[in-house]
């Protein structure tokens, strides 16, 4: 549990603690300063509370989740091999031969309502494709595209939401988010989800 959720269920509980004994307590006195206490605990819990929700709601509308990193070596003109390694223990590194400057990432998306993110539900996706393209356009289309599948089968809960989304007040938006870099045999790339789709960043390191 963050150190401030717990800090606030602290003070709050002090807060109604305080309530019940100027309630029960005997004396006019001792309850007002029981009520006086209570009143002071349940500020605080609410500056707590406030702030707790505020910085969760910065996380979530501003957070990026790791989803794979990437590297790339030339292996002839025009053609590269791309090794895609997700992060996701358990999820074997998979390598691909493209052709082009580029490559980019693709893969579906759900933006769940503003109230769900705020309140920890993580933007929903699953990337599906990667691909080699051409920065030129004339060059792009004097060749055949280059796709490989990072997962064959069809995202059927993606496919369930698009259809369904009008009906759906938890649901934002279902979509489908690309991502795009240059081919760069010395830097190794991440792959983020954001709360918008996907990211890509090369690695600092």
């Amino acid at each position: 549990m963050p150190p401030l959720v717990a800090a606030t269920l602290i003070t709050g509980g002090l807060s109604l603690w305080a309530l019940y004994g100027a309630l029960r307590g005997p004396g006019v006195i001792r309850r007002l300063r029981r009520a006086s206490s209570a009143a002071i605990w349940g500020s605080l819990a609410a500056v707590l509370g406030c702030t707790a929700l505020f910085l969760q709601a910065f996380r979530a509308f501003s957070g990026e989740t790791l989803v794979a990193r990437v590297s790339t070596r030339q292996v002839a003109p025009d053609t590269f091999e791309l090794t895609y390694t997700p992060v996701e223990a358990g999820q074997p590194a998979r390598r691909f031969r493209l052709a082009g400057d580029q490559w980019s990432v693709t893969g579906g998306v759900v933006k769940w309502h503003r109230l769900l993110t705020v309140f920890g539900m993580n933007t929903y996706h699953r990337p599906l494709r990667v691909a080699g393209q051409f920065s030129d356009l004339a060059r792009q289309r004097s060749h055949l595209p280059t796709v490989e599948a990072l997962d064959p089968a069809i995202d059927r809960f993606w496919e369930a939401l698009y259809w369904m989304d009008p009906k759906l007040p938890f649901v934002e938006a279902v979509y489908g988010s690309a991502a795009y870099v240059y081919v760069e045999p010395d830097v190794t790339h991440e792959i983020y989800v954001t709360n918008s789709g996907y990211m890509i960043k090369r690695n600092p390191r």
